[in-house]
């Protein structure tokens, strides 16, 4: 079998199908793992917010110690 310039065009074009191919599903990769980046950052974001929420929440159940003091007077 002899290699001639018409087999040497086929496997070039399907290299480049496979090239190209690959290609397209690397750049989709690459927006779909942006997005999730995008995604794991409000999660965060979310997470941090809660947190803070949480931290006032308790703040404010604490009483102050002069109002503790009066609250035990009275219900002495």
């Amino acid at each position: 079998m002899t290699i001639d310039d018409k087999i040497l065009e086929d496997e070039k074009k399907l290299l480049k199908d496979d090239f190209d191919n690959l290609n397209t599903k690397i750049k989709q990769f690459e927006k779909e793992l942006s997005t999730m980046k995008g995604n794991l950052n409000a999660v965060y974001g979310a997470i941090q917010q809660v947190d803070r929420l949480m931290k006032m929440s308790k703040e404010n159940d604490k009483m102050p110690r002069e109002k503790e003091k009066a609250l035990n007077i009275a219900t002495s």
